[in-house]
């Protein structure tokens, strides 16, 4: 039983409960649209984001992707497997692994971009244009805030270290 002159705590009511179940349905959808394609939806993510920035090493291929390194580098090697990109060292630092799209991974984004789109879309619909502008602007400034120093994991770690 709630204590007195609590408010009670209601997920559905709360921002973040929203987002992720947005997620959590935006995912299982593109999860079947790739399948179609034979990819995932990190892979999917590799090939959008070497479009866009060809040429990246793992860190920054997996920040930009939204995953960790470790799932992410199983990935690329599926997608070199299939010959989409390529792994090269960097010639100015050969510690430093460059992921690059290659012609057939074009091609593969060039196919499988118009049902991501239409995906995305069908997520949007019902929104005007300006409406999905200001979901954007507010959207980049909560994904903002996440990466701040959070209070609680910061004195959560300021503890362990000093145990």
């Amino acid at each position: 039983m709630p204590a007195k002159n609590t408010v009670p705590y209601i997920s559905e009511e709360k921002v973040t409960t929203q987002i992720r179940a947005i997620w959590v349905r935006n995912f299982a959808c593109i999860k079947e649209t790739l399948r179609q394609f034979d990819l995932t939806p990190v892979q999917w993510r590799i090939l959008a984001n070497l479009q866009e920035f060809n040429g990246q090493n793992v860190y920054s291929l997996a920040e930009r992707s939204y995953t960790n390194r470790a799932n992410l580098s199983r990935d690329v090697a599926i997608l070199e497997k299939l010959g989409l990109v390529e792994r090269r060292r960097e010639s100015r630092d050969q510690r430093n692994v460059l992921v690059t799209l290659t012609t057939a991974g074009r091609i593969k984004f060039d196919q499988v971009s118009p049902a991501v789109e239409q995906e995305d879309n069908f997520f949007l619909e019902g929104l005007s244009s300006s409406e999905i502008e200001t979901l954007m602007a507010l959207l980049i400034k909560v994904k903002h805030n996440t990466y701040r120093q959070h209070p609680i994991i910061r004195n959560t770690n300021k503890e362990k270290t000093n145990a």
